[in-house]
């Protein structure tokens, strides 16, 4: 899908300011952005709450209608969503869900359980009990539990619910349920309505994409760990290790050496060398990133050689916006920098660009051009992890005007308040 398509796409999911602004097309080679459903679908995972139309394997009191329009709290419910509806006022035990065999999953794994909810505005609680996993042995005996509240939270606006518990050996199944108001002759509410939306499921330590599918069935998406390029190119680069996302905050937990299956985000045999020596145009590279970490050399994206390739780094000495090697400028948020002058450790996000035009040699990177970590994982015993997060990345085989790098800088200034 190109950059184009994509963003015409978007609607709630964009990210840039404004829905006419996109970045520069001439050149663009790469563009990764871990905020859009088209670049980042989530990668592979399983949810295990089954998708019904209100009825589930399990029902406490109440029903559960799902509602497929409409806008609540702001909101435009989507084809992909998933919502139920609750009305309030019955006493009783209001659990609905189904059952998840801890075979499934594996001992010793943590799940998740997340979704969005929103209770009508004007409601007074009596109770606030949303959700819980309950966990069971062979012979049907509960052995533990946890579980959610709203309890601090503002009525009338969509909130997050997330629930977290690890599979012991003593588990044979768990429940998760939508439980609003709780069990014992009780209730959430005397009058008003309750939506939940995108209830998942998953043995994963974050919060992925919700997994839309088939009624009645754990729904699986296998498409592999992929971060997709919108550029219209086709340079997707592989997702390794045990790389965590959020579709707030972008991608993280980078830390390890990035050897054999350690944890990095590349793409072998890209790109090309693009310095002018191969009879290219130079190249920019523009990032959204933040460090949360002083001290160590902290990769955000290379081929490891820095003269002759790319290698832009957080530097050991002082945390500031490094080139390895001559020939770049660099930008921060579209204004021009000097080299190791400005911090980059505990400044937020911002968006970090370098353009080149140094000869290097003639030759192509010998290393897979990496996002994260140093591509050969051999510098240290941990290599240069980046400790922090990556949101956005653009290539373009030629140097961009500092105006078009301002231009990237400001379509994601609102998202990531820099």
């Amino acid at each position: 899908m190109s950059v184009i398509s994509s963003l015409s796409k978007r609607g709630q999911l964009s990210t840039v300011s404004k829905m006419s602004e996109v970045p520069p097309t001439e050149g663009l080679m790469l563009y990764l952005d871990s905020s859009d459903e088209a670049s980042y679908d989530g990668g592979p995972t399983t949810n295990y709450f089954k998708i019904t139309e209100g009825s589930f394997d399990n029902n406490g009191t109440g029903t559960f209608t799902r509602i497929r329009s409409g806008s609540y709290g702001g909101y435009t419910i989507r084809p992909t969503d998933v919502v139920y509806r609750y009305e309030l006022g019955v006493l009783g035990c209001h659990y609905h869900g189904n059952s998840v065999p801890t075979a499934s999953v594996g001992i010793g794994t943590t799940i998740l359980f997340t979704f969005d909810y929103f209770i009508s505005a004007g409601t007074v609680l009596s109770n606030d009990y949303l959700a819980n996993i309950e966990k069971y042995n062979s012979s049907g005996t509960w052995t533990d539990g946890v579980g959610l509240t709203n309890s601090g939270k503002t009525i009338g606006v969509w909130q997050s619910g997330t629930l977290s518990t690890t599979i012991n050996s003593v588990d044979y199944y768990v429940n998760p349920y939508l439980y609003p108001g709780g069990c014992g002759s009780s209730r959430l509410a005397a009058d008003g309505f309750i939506l939940y939306k995108n209830p998942q499921i998953q043995a994963l330590n974050y919060q992925s994409r919700f997994v839309y599918g088939p009624n009645n069935q754990f729904n699986v998406r296998s498409n592999g760990n992929i971060w997709r390029d919108l550029s219209g190119r086709g340079n997707d680069f592989t997702i390794q290790g045990n790389i965590t996302w959020n579709k707030d905050t972008g991608f993280s937990n980078f830390t390890g050496n990035s050897t054999g299956t350690g944890n990095k985000i590349y793409r072998n045999n890209f790109p090309q060398n693009l310095k002018t020596s191969q009879l290219g145009q130079g190249y920019t590279i523009v990032v959204v990133a933040r460090s949360t970490v002083s001290g160590g050399w902290r990769k955000l994206i290379g081929n490891w050689d820095g003269e002759n390739y790319i290698d832009l780094y957080q530097n050991n000495t002082g945390n500031t916006w490094h080139q390895d090697g001559s020939g770049d400028t660099l930008y921060v948020d579209g204004v021009q920098v000097n080299n190791d002058t400005y911090v980059m450790y505990n400044a937020g996000y911002h968006c970090y660009a370098a353009t080149n035009l140094n000869n290097g040699l003639t030759s192509n990177p010998a290393y897979a051009l990496t996002i994260g970590n140093e591509p050969n994982g051999t510098a240290s015993p941990n290599a240069y992890p980046w400790v922090g997060d990556i949101a956005v990345v653009l290539m373009y085989e030629r140097v961009l005007t500092a105006s078009e790098i301002k231009q990237i800088s400001n379509l994601y200034k609102d998202k990531y308040n820099y």
